[in-house]
């Protein structure tokens, strides 16, 4: 031990630059660098580089890039890539760690080629209509070269050996919860007609143009209700359905951090019609703010939302069940408060960060043959 820390020097690379992954990695950095040393390599260009620096975590900055017309000039800069190599080797970690995978992950492995890696996959299937052969393959190689993949809903193991890495060498470890959002600054929940909330990207695989079409149903048996829809991404495709709609309020652009808890205070319900999902971090958010969710049986969906629990599942793409769920809650504000409630316990027992880093760190531990004997099948 060292000051109550394990002995063990881990180099976490994260170099996404705003979104999800941002707060996820910035969470498992501060669980983990409780328990063991970190060097964190950090985007530059990350919207949240000043909260990296709160942390006290050790940090590297590493000029990515801002935009597409960045990315080629960025990536062949090797001058860039051999100095990041030369800080991190004079760390000497005993594992490198990447809580999301980033393009130039397999070029940064390629340059450390000794050092066992872990890498989290988010996404093991690329959404619907969100296939880049590129992403593709970068994801396909980067799992090729780590000693061990962890990924966040068993259903999706399957897929992960047929890329050929042995389940042994698998691990599964939930999403963490996300209160950092649901702080006490948050606004306090005031009165607000019952209120459908859609939040996130807009992309085609979210299932949004079901939610729209089922809408004037549950207006007729509801009709005070409202729907708040917030995220960015091109809605031209549900135009028609929206020119016809009422009580939709639409905040189509990218949402800071510190806007989150305005939308999440508003919601009665956090509707996610899922078509296609590995698993969703808009919904470790709902459960912070105590909003139950309604969403599909598709992808690990199901394991972070418990029927009739923490919220209820419909068929992906089935109206009727989802105008009904939808009814069923907006009208029972106890129920929903009861599933609300029970979201938010699991978020914390369950999902606390303390608990996934100690999961993560018993992965890093096998990864760098510190770990125990017997493999993990969580």
């Amino acid at each position: 031990m060292n000051g109550g820390k394990e002995v063990m020097r881990i180099a976490l690379i994260y170099l996404g630059r705003r979104g999800g992954g941002t707060i996820y990695s910035l969470e498992i950095a501060k669980a983990l660098a409780r328990k063991v040393e970190i060097l964190a390599a950090i985007s530059r260009q990350a919207w949240n580089l000043e909260a990296w620096y709160e942390t006290g975590i050790r940090l590297i900055e590493v000029p990515t890039y801002n935009s597409a017309l960045e990315f080629i000039p960025s990536t062949l800069n090797f001058r860039k890539h051999f100095a990041l190599r030369r800080k991190i080797q004079r760390f000497k970690p005993d594992v490198l760690y990447y809580p999301m995978l980033h393009l130039w992950t397999p070029l940064i492995n390629d340059l450390l080629p000794s050092v066992p890696k872990v890498v989290t996959i988010h996404d093991p299937v690329l959404h619907q209509g969100e296939c880049n052969p590129v992403v593709a393959l970068i994801q396909r190689k980067a799992i090729r070269q780590a000693t061990r993949v962890i990924i966040l809903s068993h259903a999706f193991v399957d897929i992960i050996q047929r890329r050929g890495v042995p389940r042994e060498h698998i691990d599964v470890i939930p999403h963490g919860e996300f209160s950092y959002y649901s702080g006490p600054s948050s606004p306090q929940k005031g009165h607000h007609p019952p209120t459908l909330l859609f939040f996130g990207r807009i992309s085609k695989y979210k299932g949004i143009e079901i939610l729209l079409k089922v809408f004037p149903i549950i207006k007729e048996q509801v009709p005070q209700a409202r729907l708040l829809i917030v995220g960015s991404g091109d809605l031209s495709p549900y135009k028609k359905q929206l020119e016809n709609l009422e009580d939709v309020t639409i905040i189509n652009r990218w949402v800071k951090d510190e806007e989150v808890a305005t939308y999440f205070c508003q919601a009665d319900v956090l509707v996610a019609p899922y078509t296609d999902a590995s698993q969703s971090g808009v919904i470790p958010i709902a459960y912070a703010f105590r909003v139950p969710v309604i969403t599909t049986r598709v992808g690990g969906l199901p394991e972070q939302v418990e029927e009739g629990k923490t919220g209820l599942l419909v068929p992906p793409g089935d109206a009727i069940q989802l105008a009904r769920a939808c009814v069923q809650l907006l009208t029972d504000p106890n129920e929903a408060a009861r599933l609300g409630q029970a979201g938010y316990e699991k978020a914390m027992q369950e999902w606390s960060w303390e608990r996934v880093a100690d999961q993560v760190l018993e992965s890093l531990k096998k990864a760098c043959g510190l770990g125990s004997e017997k493999e993990a099948t969580r």
